[in-house]
């Protein structure tokens, strides 16, 4: 939609080459944390290396986000309480907002006037017994037709609480229980889950794996991963004489790396159209704490999310975690045929994508939506163009391409990219076409997303049902022989 494109295209004509890299920084040294006995802890560290300059950093206080600084190695932390130990760390970013690792922790007390090793900075590890072990134990009994009892041993190291995952997708924090009740399942369905504990900005390793069904079976280990429902066929319109240049089938157990980067180009602190998710970069950030990505039977999922309480300093204070992926500086296409066989999330203020954007910030700045959708309006998607010219955004009309419900089914969604000429299908059928000198000639890149909110989705309500996921069974992408 033209109101998706337009921010984008006035920031990428400000993007340079330079900021283009996708190098990180090493990681920061010499963390020192001294107390200074009023309230306040002054901190310090050396500058890491990057190819393209370090230019701010993010400080984090007891395993969360506080605040973050630009050209300064030093910051004096106040309105501390007096007597208590603090313990802190810190994340260097580029340009290009790539981000480093964490750096060593270091610690300090408001009342002793020192570091809390009594007199000289110190560097610390996580409190108690370090990093969490991964919760064993985990059991999962259907006590309704509406209930799922999860309970789970309290691991090794220090854990102060854990996030919970149904079928591949977070959807509660709990502290102080080694036990929930999953009161958000339906009657005679499959459920799977696990754990993972934190403690300190330190995450655990995964659960083993348990599922439960609501007709009454207790937990046992997850079946194999099969299609989901509602997962007939649907057609595919390949032209004659086209190759294979680029597939993603979903076959393997995580993103492939090699074609998919997990963020948009300008890295995950932008937000465009007043949206309301941050899309969580698990491939730069992969200890954020949380994924809304997951691979599993041939299937990719992004999952929208409410943002546990613990992780809104990290997530820019946006109330949902969603996810992207790009194949910026991996795959580029001039002309050719593209499409995608996914099924849609359902749900006031949901707007998932598939789309191509220009590799270079010059020239026209194209855009092709192949598709977009309102989750509050699931049997319409809409199939849209835009460029510049003479420095005006132009776009065609939002074209709509009604059917059946597009979020209870898999639906394949193309479009065919010639000299002059765009069209877009649906299930293997021409839904529209647009016929101009103005279509791209341009490389471009893949892009899908999930997102949420903003000034034209509007924002998720009560009727909106957490977590929502975007299903793609399979992307690929054809050229011409």
């Amino acid at each position: 939609m033209h109101k998706l494109i337009l921010p984008l295209l006035i920031f990428f004509s400000c993007i340079t080459a330079s900021h283009a890299d996708g190098e990180k920084p090493s990681s920061v040294d010499n963390l020192n944390a001294i107390g200074q006995g009023n309230g306040s802890i002054a901190l310090s560290w050396s500058r890491p290396n990057d190819n393209v300059g370090v230019i701010g950093y993010n400080l984090y206080r007891d395993g969360n986000y506080f605040t973050t600084l630009f050209d300064s190695t030093s910051y004096v932390d106040t309105g501390l309480s007096n007597g208590k130990q603090y313990s802190y760390y810190v994340v260097a970013f580029d340009k290009a907002r790539n981000y480093s690792g964490k750096s060593e922790r270091a610690s300090a007390s408001t009342g002793s006037g020192d570091s809390s090793s009594g007199g000289s900075p110190t560097q610390e590890s996580a409190p108690g017994d370090g990093r969490p072990g991964a919760p064993q134990g985990l059991s999962a009994q259907a006590i309704s037709g509406s209930e799922i009892r999860l309970s789970w041993q309290q691991p090794s190291g220090y854990v102060t609480g854990y996030n919970l995952y149904r079928n591949g997708s977070y959807f509660v924090t709990v502290k102080g229980s080694t036990s929930y009740v999953d009161n958000e399942v339906s009657s005679g369905n499959d459920y799977v889950y696990y754990v993972i504990a934190f403690g300190d900005g330190e995450y655990s390793g995964k659960s083993e794996r348990v599922s439960a069904n609501t007709g009454g079976s207790e937990s046992s280990p997850p079946p194999p991963e099969s299609q989901p429902a509602n997962d007939e066929p649907s057609s595919s319109t390949v032209p004659s004489g086209y190759q294979l240049v680029f597939s993603d089938e979903f076959d393997g157990g995580s993103i492939d790396s090699g074609k998919w980067s997990t963020r948009y180009r300008w890295g995950p602190n932008l937000t465009i159209n007043n949206e309301k998710q941050y899309y969580v970069d698990i491939q730069q950030n992969p200890d954020f704490g949380h994924s809304p990505f997951y691979v599993g039977g041939g299937k990719l999922q992004i999952s929208a999310s409410r943002t546990p309480d613990h992780l809104r300093g990290q997530a820019n204070s946006q109330p949902y975690l969603s996810g992207a992926m790009t194949t910026f500086g991996k795959f580029t296409m001039k002309y050719g045929y593209l499409e995608m066989r996914a099924k849609m999330p359902r749900g006031k203020g949901l707007w998932p994508a598939f789309w191509l954007l220009h590799n270079d910030s010059n020239g026209i700045k194209p855009e092709i939506d192949i598709m977009e959708m309102l989750g509050d309006n699931p049997q319409v998607v809409y199939q849209t163009y835009h460029y510049y010219e003479n420095y005006s955004l132009r776009s065609t009309p939002s074209f709509q391409a009604p059917g059946s419900d597009y979020s209870s089914n898999y639906h394949v969604f193309g479009m065919r990219w010639e000299p002059g000429k765009i069209v877009w299908y649906v299930d293997g059928r021409e839904t529209n076409r647009y016929e101009s000198g103005n279509v791209s000639s341009e490389r471009m890149y893949i892009l899908v997303n999930l997102a949420l909110g903003g000034s034209w989705a509007g924002s998720p309500d009560g009727s909106t049902s957490f977590p929502a996921t975007y299903s793609i069974d399979y992307i690929r992408a054809y050229e011409a022989q």
